[in-house]
């Protein structure tokens, strides 16, 4: 009869089990990018099994300082990866069908990266579209300034620090304080087209629609030119977080003059904010076109970002 050979590789204790597992994850958080589909998923589970196993050592009093400090980190390099570990999942609707039932509890934030996903993309298009904002409008102050020989008059002044202090007060959140700023400021420069077109918009935002249609129409009866006028108004609502208006108000801008490379580009901008992705490309490619062909080219620049921003989103 055969000696039976019954040498068995020698079980691991929990505590054994976790570091093995901490390891293995630590290895694998460099490849996330290369991952397949089940292998990522893997991932997710054996985030699952660690904080299980840490539930049960914690419970029987052991010291688990060092292993936690390990756990935090590869969390928070994941937290950073969450984009391309959900493209190597194959999107939220394969997460979403491979989540544990009963859900698990939000501290799991593994398994809903997708909700961590679109919130870094609404801050980082927040953060794109209120800098080329602000880019398109230091341009036109700087071309402003030349036309005025670097001697701006003292209601230019007056104007620029009164958009800046109530730009101020929006970023805060504080609209009270940007409509009282901005009043003040109609005192020094009355009817400013500018001033009156920022109150309206924070009017608006305030749900003072009555107060808001008169500061809209002082403003356009002082542009005189609509199509500036929406322009202008497509431009605020963006800086405010209005997208759905912006988008109206570039596609009237468009309305009047169709190969404007910068109502384009606020129409895509518009678009992309509200997560319309696929609708915004068209709106970008018209926009680095029509720039190109007119030499436009802070436009050029913005839009051929915005494509590439787009072209990396899972």
């Amino acid at each position: 009869m055969p000696k039976l050979n019954f040498l068995q590789q020698k079980k691991l204790s929990p505590a054994d089990e976790l570091r093995e597992i901490l390891g293995s994850l630590e290895e694998r958080q460099l490849k996330v990018k290369s991952m397949a589909s089940g292998q990522a998923l893997c991932l997710l589970h054996d985030l699952d099994q660690v904080d299980t196993l840490f539930q049960q050592l914690e419970s029987a009093g052991l010291d688990l300082r060092p292993e936690q400090g390990r756990f935090k980190s590869i969390q928070a390099r994941l937290e950073k990866q969450a984009a391309p570990l959900l493209k190597s999942l194959g999107g939220a609707a394969v997460l979403s069908a491979h989540r544990p039932t009963p859900p698990p509890p939000s501290e799991k934030w593994w398994w809903y990266i997708q909700e961590r996903v679109a919130a870094q993309q609404q801050r980082l298009l927040r953060q794109v579209v209120v800098t080329s904002v602000i880019i398109l409008v230091v341009l036109g102050g700087i071309v402003l300034l030349f036309q005025t020989v670097l001697a701006p008059s003292p209601e230019i002044i007056a104007r620029l620090e009164t958009e800046n202090d109530a730009y101020a007060a929006i970023d805060a959140g504080d609209y009270q304080e940007a409509l009282a700023v901005i009043e003040q400021g109609l005192i020094k420069v009355p009817a400013d087209p500018s001033l009156l077109l920022l109150e309206g918009v924070v009017q608006e935002a305030l749900g003072e629609e009555a107060a808001a249609a008169q500061s809209f129409d002082q403003a356009r009866t002082g542009l005189k030119n609509p199509f500036d006028f929406y322009l202008a108004r497509s431009q605020l609502d963006l800086r405010v977080g209005q997208p759905a208006k912006a988008e109206a108000n570039a596609r009237a801008a468009l309305e009047l003059d169709e190969n404007s490379s910068r109502a384009w580009l606020l129409l895509g901008q518009a678009l992309e904010f509200q997560d319309k992705s696929l609708e915004a490309v068209p709106a970008y490619e018209k926009a680095g076109e029509l720039a190109l062909a007119n030499g436009d080219y802070e436009v050029v620049v913005l839009s051929r970002l915005a494509l590439g921003r787009i072209g990396t989103r899972p």
